[in-house]
Protein backbone atom coordinates (compact mmCIF):
# COMPACT_ATOMS: atom_id res chain seq x y z
CA UNK A 1 0.00 0.00 0.00
CA UNK A 2 1.18 3.53 -0.77
CA UNK A 3 0.97 5.17 2.66
CA UNK A 4 3.46 8.00 2.10
CA UNK A 5 1.04 10.68 0.90
CA UNK A 6 0.12 13.73 2.93
CA UNK A 7 -3.64 14.20 2.73
CA UNK A 8 -6.25 16.61 4.03
CA UNK A 9 -9.98 15.83 3.86
CA UNK A 10 -12.30 18.85 4.10
CA UNK A 11 -15.43 20.35 2.59
CA UNK A 12 -18.07 17.98 3.98
CA UNK A 13 -19.53 16.52 7.15
CA UNK A 14 -16.84 14.67 9.11
CA UNK A 15 -18.36 12.31 11.68
CA UNK A 16 -15.54 11.16 13.94
CA UNK A 17 -17.28 8.62 16.27
CA UNK A 18 -15.09 10.18 18.98
CA UNK A 19 -15.76 12.63 21.83
CA UNK A 20 -15.59 15.58 19.47
CA UNK A 21 -18.32 14.28 17.20
CA UNK A 22 -17.62 16.49 14.17
CA UNK A 23 -14.62 18.13 12.57
CA UNK A 24 -13.94 20.54 9.73
CA UNK A 25 -10.81 18.80 8.41
CA UNK A 26 -8.60 15.74 8.93
CA UNK A 27 -4.86 15.53 8.19
CA UNK A 28 -3.18 12.23 7.27
CA UNK A 29 0.49 11.31 7.02
CA UNK A 30 2.01 7.84 6.48
CA UNK A 31 -1.40 6.22 6.46
CA UNK A 32 -2.32 7.56 9.90
CA UNK A 33 -4.44 10.43 11.18
CA UNK A 34 -2.13 13.12 12.50
CA UNK A 35 -4.39 16.12 13.12
CA UNK A 36 -8.10 16.95 13.35
CA UNK A 37 -9.52 20.46 13.45
CA UNK A 38 -10.06 23.42 11.19
CA UNK A 39 -8.79 23.38 7.62
CA UNK A 40 -6.32 26.13 8.47
CA UNK A 41 -4.98 24.18 11.46
CA UNK A 42 -4.51 21.00 9.40
CA UNK A 43 -2.77 22.95 6.63
CA UNK A 44 -0.39 24.52 9.15
CA UNK A 45 0.62 21.06 10.40
CA UNK A 46 2.34 20.29 7.08
CA UNK A 47 4.00 23.68 6.63
CA UNK A 48 5.67 23.74 3.20
CA UNK A 49 5.27 20.02 2.51
CA UNK A 50 3.33 18.81 -0.51
CA UNK A 51 -0.24 17.95 0.48
CA UNK A 52 -3.09 16.48 -1.54
CA UNK A 53 -6.34 18.20 -0.50
CA UNK A 54 -9.49 16.16 -0.96
CA UNK A 55 -12.64 18.23 -1.14
CA UNK A 56 -15.58 16.11 0.01
CA UNK A 57 -17.93 18.49 -1.84
CA UNK A 58 -20.67 18.15 0.75
CA UNK A 59 -20.39 14.39 1.25
CA UNK A 60 -19.82 12.73 4.64
CA UNK A 61 -16.60 11.20 5.96
CA UNK A 62 -16.74 8.46 8.61
CA UNK A 63 -14.27 5.95 10.04
CA UNK A 64 -14.27 2.81 7.91
CA UNK A 65 -16.95 0.35 8.99
CA UNK A 66 -15.80 -2.65 11.01
CA UNK A 67 -17.72 -5.90 10.61
CA UNK A 68 -16.89 -8.15 13.58
CA UNK A 69 -18.70 -11.15 12.10
CA UNK A 70 -18.39 -11.69 8.33
CA UNK A 71 -17.38 -14.86 6.48
CA UNK A 72 -15.33 -13.20 3.73
CA UNK A 73 -14.44 -16.29 1.71
CA UNK A 74 -17.89 -17.81 2.10
CA UNK A 75 -19.26 -14.49 0.83
CA UNK A 76 -17.04 -14.84 -2.21
CA UNK A 77 -18.10 -18.47 -2.63
CA UNK A 78 -21.76 -17.60 -2.63
CA UNK A 79 -21.19 -15.07 -5.40
CA UNK A 80 -20.15 -18.00 -7.57
CA UNK A 81 -23.31 -19.95 -6.67
CA UNK A 82 -26.85 -19.34 -7.93
CA UNK A 83 -28.83 -16.71 -6.03
CA UNK A 84 -31.91 -18.43 -4.58
CA UNK A 85 -32.72 -15.85 -1.91
CA UNK A 86 -36.05 -14.19 -1.15
CA UNK A 87 -37.73 -12.39 -2.93
CA UNK A 88 -36.13 -13.79 -6.10
CA UNK A 89 -37.32 -17.23 -4.98
CA UNK A 90 -40.76 -17.13 -3.32
CA UNK A 91 -41.75 -20.79 -3.54
CA UNK A 92 -40.29 -24.18 -4.36
CA UNK A 93 -41.35 -24.02 -8.00
CA UNK A 94 -39.46 -20.71 -8.34
CA UNK A 95 -36.45 -22.47 -6.82
CA UNK A 96 -36.61 -25.37 -9.27
CA UNK A 97 -37.06 -22.99 -12.20
CA UNK A 98 -34.00 -20.90 -11.27
CA UNK A 99 -31.83 -23.99 -10.81
CA UNK A 100 -33.07 -25.57 -14.05
CA UNK A 101 -32.45 -22.39 -16.06
CA UNK A 102 -28.89 -22.29 -14.75
CA UNK A 103 -28.38 -25.96 -15.60
CA UNK A 104 -29.54 -25.40 -19.19
CA UNK A 105 -27.23 -22.40 -19.57
CA UNK A 106 -24.24 -24.25 -18.04
CA UNK A 107 -24.31 -27.84 -19.35
CA UNK A 108 -20.65 -28.29 -18.35
CA UNK A 109 -21.31 -27.83 -14.61
CA UNK A 110 -20.89 -31.09 -12.69
CA UNK A 111 -22.67 -29.75 -9.59
CA UNK A 112 -25.53 -27.21 -9.63
CA UNK A 113 -25.15 -25.09 -6.48
CA UNK A 114 -27.43 -22.40 -5.06
CA UNK A 115 -27.23 -20.27 -1.92
CA UNK A 116 -29.68 -18.30 0.19
CA UNK A 117 -33.05 -20.05 0.45
CA UNK A 118 -35.05 -19.57 3.64
CA UNK A 119 -37.83 -22.09 4.26
CA UNK A 120 -39.83 -19.61 6.37
CA UNK A 121 -39.97 -17.12 3.50
CA UNK A 122 -41.12 -19.77 0.99
CA UNK A 123 -44.86 -19.94 0.41
CA UNK A 124 -44.81 -23.63 1.41
CA UNK A 125 -43.08 -22.76 4.75
CA UNK A 126 -40.93 -25.90 4.55
CA UNK A 127 -37.59 -27.19 3.31
CA UNK A 128 -37.25 -28.47 -0.26
CA UNK A 129 -36.68 -32.22 -0.62
CA UNK A 130 -34.27 -34.41 -2.57
CA UNK A 131 -37.06 -35.73 -4.79
CA UNK A 132 -37.88 -32.15 -5.81
CA UNK A 133 -34.25 -31.34 -6.59
CA UNK A 134 -34.23 -34.54 -8.69
CA UNK A 135 -36.50 -32.65 -11.08
CA UNK A 136 -33.55 -30.33 -11.79
CA UNK A 137 -31.06 -33.14 -12.45
CA UNK A 138 -30.68 -36.86 -11.93
CA UNK A 139 -27.33 -37.22 -13.68
CA UNK A 140 -25.33 -34.70 -11.62
CA UNK A 141 -25.29 -33.21 -8.13
CA UNK A 142 -27.65 -30.48 -6.98
CA UNK A 143 -26.82 -28.71 -3.72
CA UNK A 144 -28.61 -25.74 -2.17
CA UNK A 145 -27.37 -24.05 0.99
CA UNK A 146 -29.72 -22.48 3.51
CA UNK A 147 -29.20 -18.75 4.04
CA UNK A 148 -27.90 -19.48 7.56
CA UNK A 149 -25.19 -21.84 6.27
CA UNK A 150 -26.45 -24.41 8.80
CA UNK A 151 -28.22 -26.67 6.31
CA UNK A 152 -27.75 -28.01 2.79
CA UNK A 153 -30.33 -29.86 0.74
CA UNK A 154 -29.06 -32.18 -1.99
CA UNK A 155 -30.62 -34.36 -4.68
CA UNK A 156 -30.59 -38.16 -4.72
CA UNK A 157 -27.57 -38.29 -7.02
CA UNK A 158 -25.50 -36.30 -4.53
CA UNK A 159 -26.72 -38.31 -1.52
CA UNK A 160 -25.33 -41.35 -3.28
CA UNK A 161 -22.03 -39.60 -4.13
CA UNK A 162 -21.65 -38.51 -0.51
CA UNK A 163 -22.32 -42.11 0.58
CA UNK A 164 -25.25 -41.09 2.78
CA UNK A 165 -27.81 -43.84 3.36
CA UNK A 166 -30.89 -44.25 5.60
CA UNK A 167 -28.74 -46.12 8.14
CA UNK A 168 -25.92 -43.53 8.15
CA UNK A 169 -25.01 -42.46 11.66
CA UNK A 170 -26.64 -39.25 12.93
CA UNK A 171 -23.74 -36.98 13.86
CA UNK A 172 -23.48 -35.22 17.21
CA UNK A 173 -24.61 -31.61 16.78
CA UNK A 174 -26.41 -32.28 13.51
CA UNK A 175 -29.13 -34.19 11.74
CA UNK A 176 -29.62 -36.20 8.55
CA UNK A 177 -33.13 -35.41 7.37
CA UNK A 178 -35.60 -38.28 6.87
CA UNK A 179 -39.29 -38.53 6.07
CA UNK A 180 -41.91 -40.33 8.19
CA UNK A 181 -40.92 -43.64 6.61
CA UNK A 182 -37.27 -43.23 7.50
CA UNK A 183 -36.20 -42.43 3.93
CA UNK A 184 -33.67 -39.69 3.22
CA UNK A 185 -35.16 -36.33 2.21
CA UNK A 186 -31.83 -34.71 1.23
CA UNK A 187 -31.64 -32.32 4.19
CA UNK A 188 -28.28 -32.15 6.01
CA UNK A 189 -28.15 -30.01 9.15
CA UNK A 190 -25.11 -28.57 10.93
CA UNK A 191 -22.41 -31.25 11.52
CA UNK A 192 -24.01 -33.54 8.93
CA UNK A 193 -22.40 -31.21 6.39
CA UNK A 194 -19.05 -32.82 7.22
CA UNK A 195 -20.05 -35.38 4.58
CA UNK A 196 -19.06 -32.77 1.98
CA UNK A 197 -15.45 -32.85 3.19
CA UNK A 198 -14.67 -36.36 1.88
CA UNK A 199 -11.01 -36.73 0.80
CA UNK A 200 -10.22 -33.14 -0.21
CA UNK A 201 -12.29 -30.99 2.13
CA UNK A 202 -11.82 -29.61 5.64
CA UNK A 203 -12.91 -31.90 8.47
CA UNK A 204 -14.06 -30.03 11.60
CA UNK A 205 -15.91 -32.70 13.58
CA UNK A 206 -18.55 -31.37 15.97
CA UNK A 207 -17.02 -27.88 16.16
CA UNK A 208 -19.43 -26.12 13.80
CA UNK A 209 -21.40 -26.36 10.55
CA UNK A 210 -19.01 -27.29 7.75
CA UNK A 211 -19.12 -24.34 5.34
CA UNK A 212 -15.64 -25.14 4.00
CA UNK A 213 -16.31 -26.64 0.59
CA UNK A 214 -13.40 -28.43 -1.16
CA UNK A 215 -11.73 -26.05 -3.63
CA UNK A 216 -8.49 -25.27 -5.46
CA UNK A 217 -5.93 -22.77 -4.08
CA UNK A 218 -6.45 -20.64 -7.19
CA UNK A 219 -10.21 -20.44 -6.77
CA UNK A 220 -9.86 -19.72 -3.05
CA UNK A 221 -7.97 -16.56 -4.04
CA UNK A 222 -10.87 -15.67 -6.34
CA UNK A 223 -13.24 -16.03 -3.39
CA UNK A 224 -11.16 -13.62 -1.29
CA UNK A 225 -11.15 -11.06 -4.10
CA UNK A 226 -14.91 -11.32 -4.66
CA UNK A 227 -15.75 -11.06 -0.95
CA UNK A 228 -13.24 -8.28 -0.35
CA UNK A 229 -14.53 -6.21 -3.26
CA UNK A 230 -18.08 -6.34 -1.93
CA UNK A 231 -16.96 -5.31 1.56
CA UNK A 232 -14.83 -2.42 0.30
CA UNK A 233 -17.69 -1.20 -1.90
CA UNK A 234 -19.76 -0.97 1.29
CA UNK A 235 -17.19 1.02 3.24
CA UNK A 236 -15.96 -1.92 5.33
CA UNK A 237 -12.25 -1.68 6.07
CA UNK A 238 -11.86 -4.36 8.79
CA UNK A 239 -13.58 -7.72 9.18
CA UNK A 240 -13.44 -10.51 11.70
CA UNK A 241 -13.71 -13.82 9.84
CA UNK A 242 -15.43 -15.87 12.55
CA UNK A 243 -14.71 -19.37 11.24
CA UNK A 244 -11.15 -19.92 10.07
CA UNK A 245 -9.52 -23.25 9.33
CA UNK A 246 -6.11 -24.04 7.80
CA UNK A 247 -7.75 -23.51 4.39
CA UNK A 248 -8.73 -19.91 5.12
CA UNK A 249 -5.52 -19.05 6.96
CA UNK A 250 -3.30 -20.21 4.11
CA UNK A 251 -5.50 -18.40 1.59
CA UNK A 252 -5.35 -15.10 3.51
CA UNK A 253 -1.58 -15.42 3.92
CA UNK A 254 -1.17 -16.01 0.19
CA UNK A 255 -3.37 -13.00 -0.63
CA UNK A 256 -1.30 -10.84 1.74
CA UNK A 257 2.01 -12.03 0.31
CA UNK A 258 0.81 -11.21 -3.20
CA UNK A 259 -0.42 -7.78 -2.04
CA UNK A 260 -3.98 -8.71 -3.00
CA UNK A 261 -5.33 -8.28 0.52
CA UNK A 262 -6.56 -4.69 0.92
CA UNK A 263 -8.90 -5.13 3.87
CA UNK A 264 -7.85 -5.79 7.48
CA UNK A 265 -8.72 -9.35 8.55
CA UNK A 266 -8.92 -10.65 12.11
CA UNK A 267 -9.09 -14.45 12.07
CA UNK A 268 -11.06 -16.50 14.59
CA UNK A 269 -9.90 -20.11 14.49
CA UNK A 270 -12.42 -22.88 15.04
CA UNK A 271 -12.13 -24.60 18.41
CA UNK A 272 -11.08 -27.79 16.59
CA UNK A 273 -7.68 -26.06 16.12
CA UNK A 274 -7.29 -24.86 19.71
CA UNK A 275 -4.88 -27.55 20.92
CA UNK A 276 -2.59 -26.98 17.91
CA UNK A 277 -2.57 -23.22 18.49
CA UNK A 278 -1.78 -23.66 22.19
CA UNK A 279 1.03 -26.09 21.34
CA UNK A 280 2.53 -23.46 19.03
CA UNK A 281 2.24 -20.74 21.67
CA UNK A 282 -0.40 -18.55 20.01
CA UNK A 283 -2.75 -16.26 21.91
CA UNK A 284 -5.25 -13.57 20.95
CA UNK A 285 -3.58 -10.37 19.71
CA UNK A 286 -0.92 -12.34 17.81
CA UNK A 287 -0.96 -9.98 14.90
CA UNK A 288 0.31 -7.53 12.49
CA UNK A 289 -2.11 -4.75 11.68
CA UNK A 290 -3.50 -6.32 8.52
CA UNK A 291 -3.80 -10.05 9.26
CA UNK A 292 -4.07 -11.34 12.79
CA UNK A 293 -5.23 -14.15 15.05
CA UNK A 294 -7.97 -12.67 17.15
CA UNK A 295 -9.91 -15.36 18.98
CA UNK A 296 -11.17 -18.92 19.22
CA UNK A 297 -14.59 -19.62 17.68
CA UNK A 298 -16.86 -22.01 19.54
CA UNK A 299 -20.32 -23.24 18.60
CA UNK A 300 -22.96 -23.80 21.25
CA UNK A 301 -26.04 -24.45 19.09
CA UNK A 302 -27.52 -24.35 15.60
CA UNK A 303 -29.48 -21.64 13.82
CA UNK A 304 -32.73 -19.85 14.67
CA UNK A 305 -33.45 -19.53 10.96
CA UNK A 306 -33.06 -23.23 10.27
CA UNK A 307 -34.87 -24.25 13.47
CA UNK A 308 -31.87 -25.84 15.20
CA UNK A 309 -30.89 -23.19 17.81
CA UNK A 310 -31.19 -24.57 21.34
CA UNK A 311 -34.23 -23.14 23.14
CA UNK A 312 -35.67 -23.68 26.59
CA UNK A 313 -39.09 -23.71 24.90
CA UNK A 314 -39.84 -25.29 21.51
CA UNK A 315 -40.36 -24.45 17.84
CA UNK A 316 -43.69 -24.70 16.12
CA UNK A 317 -42.13 -25.50 12.74
CA UNK A 318 -39.09 -27.73 13.32
CA UNK A 319 -38.63 -31.48 13.77
CA UNK A 320 -35.99 -30.81 16.40
CA UNK A 321 -38.46 -29.26 18.80
CA UNK A 322 -35.92 -27.37 20.90
CA UNK A 323 -32.86 -27.49 18.64
CA UNK A 324 -29.60 -29.03 19.83
CA UNK A 325 -26.13 -28.34 21.19
CA UNK A 326 -22.84 -29.05 19.42
CA UNK A 327 -21.23 -30.10 22.70
CA UNK A 328 -22.56 -31.23 26.05
CA UNK A 329 -22.57 -28.36 28.58
CA UNK A 330 -19.62 -29.93 30.42
CA UNK A 331 -17.61 -30.44 27.24
CA UNK A 332 -18.32 -26.88 26.15
CA UNK A 333 -17.27 -25.56 29.56
CA UNK A 334 -13.98 -27.47 29.28
CA UNK A 335 -13.27 -25.93 25.85
CA UNK A 336 -14.20 -22.43 27.01
CA UNK A 337 -12.13 -22.55 30.20
CA UNK A 338 -9.13 -23.91 28.30
CA UNK A 339 -9.30 -21.06 25.76
CA UNK A 340 -9.73 -18.45 28.52
CA UNK A 341 -6.85 -19.88 30.56
CA UNK A 342 -4.50 -19.91 27.56
CA UNK A 343 -5.09 -16.21 26.84
CA UNK A 344 -7.64 -16.47 24.04
CA UNK A 345 -10.69 -14.30 23.61
CA UNK A 346 -13.60 -16.57 22.69
CA UNK A 347 -16.45 -15.84 20.33
CA UNK A 348 -19.29 -18.33 20.72
CA UNK A 349 -22.17 -18.86 18.33
CA UNK A 350 -25.21 -19.05 20.63
CA UNK A 351 -28.69 -18.21 19.35
CA UNK A 352 -31.21 -19.77 21.71
CA UNK A 353 -31.56 -19.01 25.42
CA UNK A 354 -30.62 -22.61 26.26
CA UNK A 355 -27.30 -22.23 24.43
CA UNK A 356 -26.70 -18.74 25.84
CA UNK A 357 -27.03 -20.22 29.34
CA UNK A 358 -24.32 -22.75 28.46
CA UNK A 359 -22.02 -19.83 27.54
CA UNK A 360 -22.88 -17.91 30.71
CA UNK A 361 -22.15 -20.96 32.88
CA UNK A 362 -18.83 -21.53 31.12
CA UNK A 363 -17.82 -17.87 31.47
CA UNK A 364 -18.64 -17.95 35.18
CA UNK A 365 -16.48 -21.03 35.65
CA UNK A 366 -13.62 -19.48 33.66
CA UNK A 367 -13.70 -16.34 35.83
CA UNK A 368 -13.87 -18.45 38.96
CA UNK A 369 -10.83 -20.53 37.98
CA UNK A 370 -8.79 -17.76 36.35
CA UNK A 371 -10.11 -14.24 37.08
CA UNK A 372 -9.35 -11.99 34.12
CA UNK A 373 -11.77 -9.23 33.22
CA UNK A 374 -10.20 -8.09 29.97
CA UNK A 375 -10.83 -11.01 27.61
CA UNK A 376 -14.10 -9.56 26.18
CA UNK A 377 -15.56 -12.97 25.47
CA UNK A 378 -18.33 -12.59 22.90
CA UNK A 379 -21.71 -14.19 22.25
CA UNK A 380 -22.19 -14.24 18.48
CA UNK A 381 -25.78 -13.53 17.38
CA UNK A 382 -27.18 -13.75 20.94
CA UNK A 383 -30.51 -14.03 19.16
CA UNK A 384 -33.05 -14.93 21.84
CA UNK A 385 -31.62 -14.54 25.33
CA UNK A 386 -34.03 -14.65 28.24
CA UNK A 387 -34.42 -11.32 30.02
CA UNK A 388 -33.08 -12.90 33.22
CA UNK A 389 -29.81 -13.66 31.41
CA UNK A 390 -29.08 -10.04 30.47
CA UNK A 391 -27.78 -9.01 33.89
CA UNK A 392 -25.41 -12.03 33.89
CA UNK A 393 -24.14 -10.98 30.45
CA UNK A 394 -23.52 -7.51 31.89
CA UNK A 395 -21.76 -8.76 35.05
CA UNK A 396 -19.49 -11.10 33.09
CA UNK A 397 -18.66 -8.28 30.66
CA UNK A 398 -19.65 -10.43 27.70
CA UNK A 399 -20.01 -8.74 24.30
CA UNK A 400 -23.12 -9.75 22.35
CA UNK A 401 -22.58 -9.43 18.57
CA UNK A 402 -26.00 -9.53 16.86
CA UNK A 403 -26.97 -8.78 13.25
CA UNK A 404 -29.90 -6.34 12.84
CA UNK A 405 -30.38 -7.36 9.20
CA UNK A 406 -31.39 -10.81 10.50
CA UNK A 407 -34.35 -9.18 12.20
CA UNK A 408 -35.16 -7.48 8.91
CA UNK A 409 -34.84 -10.70 6.88
CA UNK A 410 -36.05 -13.36 9.30
CA UNK A 411 -37.85 -11.59 12.16
CA UNK A 412 -41.37 -12.50 11.13
CA UNK A 413 -40.40 -16.14 10.61
CA UNK A 414 -38.82 -16.29 14.07
CA UNK A 415 -41.98 -14.87 15.66
CA UNK A 416 -44.09 -17.48 13.82
CA UNK A 417 -41.67 -20.22 14.92
CA UNK A 418 -41.36 -19.40 18.64
CA UNK A 419 -44.30 -17.10 19.40
CA UNK A 420 -44.40 -13.54 20.70
CA UNK A 421 -41.09 -13.98 22.51
CA UNK A 422 -39.54 -13.85 19.04
CA UNK A 423 -40.13 -10.08 19.07
CA UNK A 424 -37.09 -9.88 21.36
CA UNK A 425 -34.86 -11.23 18.56
CA UNK A 426 -31.51 -9.38 18.87
CA UNK A 427 -32.69 -7.40 21.94
CA UNK A 428 -30.68 -4.19 21.67
CA UNK A 429 -33.12 -2.42 24.00
CA UNK A 430 -32.23 -4.81 26.81
CA UNK A 431 -28.52 -4.35 26.13
CA UNK A 432 -28.98 -0.57 26.42
CA UNK A 433 -30.94 -0.98 29.62
CA UNK A 434 -28.01 -2.81 31.25
CA UNK A 435 -25.28 -0.70 29.61
CA UNK A 436 -24.01 -3.65 27.53
CA UNK A 437 -22.04 -2.68 24.39
CA UNK A 438 -24.20 -2.26 21.28
CA UNK A 439 -22.36 -3.90 18.37
CA UNK A 440 -23.59 -4.37 14.79
CA UNK A 441 -22.43 -6.90 12.20
CA UNK A 442 -23.71 -8.71 9.10
CA UNK A 443 -22.79 -12.40 9.31
CA UNK A 444 -22.21 -12.09 5.56
CA UNK A 445 -23.24 -13.87 3.39
CA UNK A 446 -26.25 -14.66 5.63
CA UNK A 447 -26.99 -10.95 5.26
CA UNK A 448 -25.19 -8.77 2.74
CA UNK A 449 -22.26 -6.75 4.15
CA UNK A 450 -24.11 -3.44 3.82
CA UNK A 451 -23.56 -1.41 7.01
CA UNK A 452 -26.04 1.31 6.07
CA UNK A 453 -28.76 -1.31 5.58
CA UNK A 454 -27.88 -2.81 8.98
CA UNK A 455 -28.02 0.66 10.54
CA UNK A 456 -31.45 1.19 8.97
CA UNK A 457 -32.60 -2.18 10.33
CA UNK A 458 -31.34 -1.39 13.84
CA UNK A 459 -32.98 2.03 13.89
CA UNK A 460 -36.37 0.93 12.47
CA UNK A 461 -36.69 -2.83 13.28
CA UNK A 462 -38.58 -3.08 9.96
CA UNK A 463 -38.76 -6.42 8.17
CA UNK A 464 -38.65 -7.09 4.42
CA UNK A 465 -42.42 -7.48 4.63
CA UNK A 466 -42.87 -3.97 6.05
CA UNK A 467 -43.84 -4.89 9.62
CA UNK A 468 -42.00 -3.93 12.82
CA UNK A 469 -40.55 -6.66 15.05
CA UNK A 470 -39.57 -5.53 18.54
CA UNK A 471 -40.47 -1.83 18.76
CA UNK A 472 -38.74 -1.55 22.16
CA UNK A 473 -35.40 -2.67 20.76
CA UNK A 474 -34.89 0.21 18.33
CA UNK A 475 -31.67 2.16 18.80
CA UNK A 476 -30.68 5.67 17.76
CA UNK A 477 -28.74 6.52 14.61
CA UNK A 478 -25.71 7.52 16.68
CA UNK A 479 -25.75 4.22 18.56
CA UNK A 480 -26.05 2.31 15.29
CA UNK A 481 -23.18 4.18 13.63
CA UNK A 482 -21.00 3.66 16.71
CA UNK A 483 -22.02 -0.01 16.74
CA UNK A 484 -20.52 -0.52 13.29
CA UNK A 485 -17.38 1.53 14.02
CA UNK A 486 -15.89 2.19 17.46
CA UNK A 487 -17.97 -0.38 19.41
CA UNK A 488 -17.20 -3.02 16.78
CA UNK A 489 -13.50 -2.12 17.14
CA UNK A 490 -13.76 -2.77 20.89
CA UNK A 491 -15.22 -6.22 20.21
CA UNK A 492 -11.96 -6.94 18.34
CA UNK A 493 -9.60 -5.24 20.85
CA UNK A 494 -8.73 -2.78 18.06
CA UNK A 495 -10.12 0.48 19.44
CA UNK A 496 -6.59 1.90 19.76
CA UNK A 497 -6.00 1.47 16.01
CA UNK A 498 -9.31 1.88 14.12
CA UNK A 499 -13.00 2.62 14.64
CA UNK A 500 -12.93 6.39 14.96
CA UNK A 501 -11.36 9.41 13.30
CA UNK A 502 -8.87 10.00 16.09
CA UNK A 503 -5.30 11.26 16.09
CA UNK A 504 -2.86 8.33 15.91
CA UNK A 505 -5.28 5.81 14.37
CA UNK A 506 -5.07 4.38 10.89
CA UNK A 507 -6.66 6.41 8.11
CA UNK A 508 -9.35 3.81 7.37
CA UNK A 509 -12.26 5.87 6.09
CA UNK A 510 -15.60 5.66 4.30
CA UNK A 511 -17.21 8.45 2.30
CA UNK A 512 -21.03 8.53 2.10
CA UNK A 513 -22.93 10.39 -0.59
CA UNK A 514 -25.14 12.04 2.06
CA UNK A 515 -25.14 13.01 5.71
CA UNK A 516 -27.09 10.21 7.45
CA UNK A 517 -28.32 12.68 10.07
CA UNK A 518 -30.14 14.64 7.37
CA UNK A 519 -32.02 11.59 6.03
CA UNK A 520 -35.38 10.15 6.96
CA UNK A 521 -35.08 6.76 8.66
CA UNK A 522 -36.54 5.03 5.60
CA UNK A 523 -33.80 6.48 3.40
CA UNK A 524 -30.84 5.33 5.51
CA UNK A 525 -30.60 2.00 3.68
CA UNK A 526 -30.17 3.86 0.39
CA UNK A 527 -27.27 6.01 1.62
CA UNK A 528 -24.39 5.06 -0.68
CA UNK A 529 -20.69 4.57 -0.01
CA UNK A 530 -18.79 6.39 -2.76
CA UNK A 531 -15.20 5.94 -1.55
CA UNK A 532 -13.32 3.65 0.83
CA UNK A 533 -9.81 4.32 2.13
CA UNK A 534 -7.45 1.95 3.98
CA UNK A 535 -4.14 3.22 5.39
CA UNK A 536 -4.68 6.54 3.63
CA UNK A 537 -5.01 4.83 0.25
CA UNK A 538 -8.20 4.84 -1.79
CA UNK A 539 -9.17 1.20 -2.37
CA UNK A 540 -12.69 1.79 -3.69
Amino acid sequence: MNINKNLIFFGGTILTMDKEERAEAVAIRGGKIVEIGTLEYCESYFGDEVVEKIDLMGKSLLPGFIDPHAHLMMLGMCHTWIDISYPKVKNIQDLLNVLSEYKEAHPEETIIRGFGFDQRNLEERRYPKAEELDQVAKDRGVQIMHVSGHCNVVNSYMLDKLNIHPDSETPKGGMIGKDKNGQLNGQLFDTANNYFAQENGVEIGSHGPNIHMPDTPENLQTLITAGQNECLASGITTINDPQVTKQEMESYQTAKEKDHLKIRVVMSFLSSYMDELIKLGFQSKFRDDQLSIGSIKLYADGSLNSGTAYLSTSYKDSEKKSGYLYHSPEEFKRLFVKAHTQGFQTITHAQGDGAIQVVIDAAEEAEHQHPYKGRRHRIEHCGLPAFEQIEKIKNLKLFPVPQPQHVMQFGEGVVRAVGDYGRHYSPYGWFQQFDIPVVLSSDAPVAPPYPMEAIYAAVTRKTVHGTTVGEGHKITLTEALQGYTIEAAKALHLEDKVGSITKGKYADLAVLDKNPYELKEEDLKDCKVVETWVNGERVY
